[in-house]
């Protein structure tokens, strides 16, 4: 808000006077909150500025200026005219002053701006700020802890902690304080998205039932192979294939490993009974690998899987003639083509399948919805709390949705007919702004937020809108198989410097060279039948390191769970 000098001046005497007819008393404001025409407190550590108390609208009576750095979204036209922006300055008395650097541009400069610890802005906020950075930081007295804040001023998060027991645990530096505030966008779908699609169409024409189990699955691509289920007289089919350069979950090894072990590709460990394990050493681990090899060397599974991307997948996918695909891995049929199109109709969600000893597990990311670094607040803010009371505004239902839909009524309509949701509850929102738009009406859910209301606009009528559809598959087919929580390792766990310089080390190597011997030992390059192989395999990984790695991950859940 660009106030005119004498609207401020105005605003003063206005002030004053009150203040002298001793006014006290709170009033509810659009926010959802109370703004108190009383005084709370003036600490110097805040400039001796009057800050309201918890929960409580405007934050400031008097203007307060809040420097901003972030990194410029494509999807922001801009971000001095926005509605985001002037909502949050007129509902909290602050003025926002951007710092804005292109994406692209955007760690590097953050990287060279705290190594010269000058020109800081009162605010980072961003969520690619790397979790060493953030502990390295904090060492330095650059980035503050907030712990006292949250206690003292915290409303709005406070709300969100207390209904979701992860978001407690997710941002806490090994010296038991917070230096960060997180984004959360709650999202079942993309905390279940290691999913993968079979083509119903070539069960039908086959007379094949929906596999339930590795060897049912083996059976399937067996007949797709062979039994010419695309009708068009020539052994063009190929029964299974992903792509492991690129794409979303479009790997072959999540979907059919978690037949075997719990496995996460990007973070190959679990925990059993307080045991922090890795999945890439262990017997049923080799289990898996020699299932693949036997797809692989029968032509079941195509090894292009572990060298081809994304968009090469997809022109096979979407082959204009036939469909040439029995299965396929990856977060969304959408990924290969468009959702109004046909070909994507011929595919359904295969649930995970059981393994031979039992197994069968969806691949889980329960961590996945948050981001951890979204908010820092440096040692040039001359207004902390003000600085904090600002973002935990930013958890509130309204802002939240605000920074997602954009200004109720206009980007987003609100149902009053008792309309059903896509996740089954009674629908909030009704979006009008699409979007991946390019607008002035929000931040594009940058900053710190809690949406636990993504799947709950209005569900309409086509189970192919995308939303709905990813919905129906997680809770249908994934959900129902997911490992417990406690079983996941939270892969948002803040180290110490050291620790974390460490970690990230080994595990650039070990992430390699694990992906590199997935390829090896599907493909046939190395057997993974051969006991020699194997026990080369796994002093390979003791020479990268991954005992330490572990032992390092192991103390640090030690010590967080004492």
């Amino acid at each position: 808000m660009k106030r005119k000098l004498v609207f401020l001046l105005v605003a003063v005497m206005l002030a004053s006077m009150f203040a002298a007819c001793g006014s006290s008393g709170t009033t509810t404001s659009s926010g959802g909150a109370t703004t108190s025409s009383g005084t709370t407190d003036t600490p110097a550590a805040d400039g001796g500025i009057e800050i309201s108390a918890p929960g409580e609208l405007p934050i400031v009576k008097e203007t307060v200026p809040l420097s901003i750095f972030a990194m410029q979204n494509v999807n922001v036209e801009d971000y001095d005219d926005n509605k985001m922006t002037n909502f949050m300055e007129e509902q909290t008395g602050v003025e926002i002053s951007w710092q804005l650097v292109p994406e692209k541009d955007g760690i590097q400069k953050i990287n060279l701006m705290l190594a010269s610890q000058t020109d800081l802005p009162d605010v980072f906020m961003n969520n690619q700020i790397t979790a060493d950075v953030v502990a390295d930081m904090a060492d330095q007295g650059v980035f503050i802890p907030l712990d006292d804040m949250i206690e003292q001023d915290g409303f709005w998060y406070k709300e969100a902690m207390e209904k979701d027991p992860l978001l407690a645990t997710i941002n806490v530096l090994p010296d038991g304080k917070r230096y960060t505030m997180p984004r959360v966008v709650k999202s079942i779908p993309n905390e279940t998205s290691g999913r993968g699609w079979i083509n119903k169409v070539w069960l039908d024409n086959l007379g094949l039932d929906i596999p339930t189990t590795t060897d049912e699955f083996y059976e399937v691509l067996k007949a797709f192979k062979t039994g010419d289920p695309n009708g068009n007289g020539k052994a063009d089919e190929i029964p299974m294939i992903g792509a492991s350069v690129t794409g979303w979950h479009s790997n072959p090894d999540e979907f059919l490993m978690n037949s075997f072990i719990q496995y996460n590709r990007d973070m190959p460990v679990h925990i059993r009974d307080g045991e922090i394990r890795a999945s890439f050493d262990k017997p049923e681990f080799r289990q898996g690998l020699i299932y693949m090899n036997m797809l692989c060397s029968e032509g079941l599974l195509d090894g292009a899987s572990f060298t081809q991307d994304q968009t090469q997948l997809k022109q096979i996918f979407d082959n204009e003639d036939d469909a040439l695909i029995g299965f396929v891995p990856g977060g969304g049929t959408f990924q290969y083509a468009s959702m109004d199109g046909e070909r994507v109709r011929e595919y359904i969600p295969l649930s995970p399948l059981k393994g031979p000893e039992g197994v069968q597990l969806a691949w889980y990311n329960p961590y996945g919805s948050y981001g951890v670094t979204d908010w820092a607040i440096t040692n040039a803010c001359e207004n902390p709390r003000v600085a904090f009371k600002f973002a935990d505004y930013m958890y509130s239902r309204e802002v939240c949705m605000r920074n997602r839909l954009g200004e109720p009524g206009v980007d987003y309509l609100i149902p009053t007919n008792g309309e059903i949701a896509v996740d089954g509850e009674e629908a909030t929102y009704i979006p009008v702004l699409l979007w991946g738009s390019v607008q002035k009406s929000h931040w594009n859910e940058r900053g710190p937020a809690y949406n636990d209301f993504d799947n709950n606009l209005v569900k309409g009528d086509n189970p192919y809108e995308l939303q709905l559809y990813l919905w129906t598959a997680t809770k249908d087919h994934y959900t129902p198989f997911t490992p417990p929580v406690e079983n996941c390792y939270n892969n948002l766990t803040f180290y110490t410097t050291e620790d974390a310089r460490a970690l990230s080390d080994v595990w650039s190597t070990l992430r390699d060279f694990g992906r590199e011997y997935v390829a090896k030992f599907t493909t046939g390059v190395v057997d993974p039948n051969d006991d020699k192989a194997w026990d080369q395999y796994i002093k390979e990984l003791e020479n990268v390191g991954y005992l330490d790695w572990l032992a390092i991950m192991q103390a640090r859940y030690d010590s967080a769970n004492a």
